[in-house]
């Protein structure tokens, strides 16, 4: 019997038109669902293929993963990953046999047409739908090479370790690893003036203008803070120039 003006009485909850409806897949799922539809029989009917033979009941219909593979332009991989979540989302039940694959309709409740009503044997009317989620992407991380900021690049730095060596004279100065002198060593320091030989009697002074020695070329001078004003130290015997002694 010939059935015209075909209206299909599906009923869906919001998991499953959800998935339906997910743009973002390689493959169009609504196609794939309007598919098993229109191959599902309403009536009884019986299918043979080589080796292999059954009857069809109102709401079955008969394919194998090639089959849909090559109504659906894909490969046989993603039409078997299809029917996978198909039976998962409860729009199918599938039983594979060693020639092809029986599927059974689940969500579909009746066919209504011009003629008569048609229902569907099979129809789960509370189906256990076990939503699909979305795998994540794995997020690749570059590793940190030389000359790339890193976390420790506005850490404080640390203050290098001070040590304190001798010199030859006795003398102890402090220094850090790069074997300079440490900012408490040069801290430390005053300046130092050179001064001309001290006479050992005041009567051995010379008088005049050689009464002030001058400077030895060799002078050497250690600034630490150049904020200080540069103070000359005089003998004490040059005090007494003023009084003619």
């Amino acid at each position: 019997m010939a059935y015209t003006n075909i209206r299909y009485s599906v009923m869906l909850n919001d998991a499953q038109y959800d998935y339906l409806l997910d743009k973002s897949q390689e493959i169009d799922r609504m196609m794939c669902f309007r598919t098993f539809l229109k191959m599902a029989v309403m009536v009884q009917t019986k299918v043979e293929k080589k080796n292999f033979s059954a009857v069809l009941q109102p709401g079955q219909l008969m394919a194998s993963k090639v089959e849909l593979s090559n109504l659906w332009q894909c490969n046989r991989k993603t039409a078997t990953r299809i029917v996978r979540e198909f039976n998962q989302m409860g729009f199918l039940h599938s039983e594979p046999s060693n020639r092809t694959t029986i599927h059974m309709l689940k969500c579909l409740s009746e066919w209504v047409t011009d003629e008569e009503t048609v229902e569907n044997s099979f129809f789960d009317n509370n189906p256990m739908v076990m939503p699909i989620g979305k795998q994540d992407k794995d997020v690749h991380v570059p590793p940190v090479t030389k000359g790339e900021p890193t976390e420790n690049d506005n850490a404080t730095p640390l203050t290098p370790a001070v040590t304190s060596v001798s010199d030859d004279d006795g003398k102890s100065e402090e220094k850090n690893d790069a074997g300079r002198p440490s900012e408490a060593s040069v801290e430390g320091k005053e300046e130092r003036v050179a001064e001309p030989p001290f006479p050992s009697r005041l009567e051995d002074a010379p008088m005049g203008q050689d009464a002030i020695p001058r400077q030895s070329t060799c002078q050497k001078t250690v600034a630490t803070d150049i904020t200080k004003p540069k103070q000359q130290v005089l003998p004490i015997w040059q005090t007494t120039e003023g009084n003619g002694q």
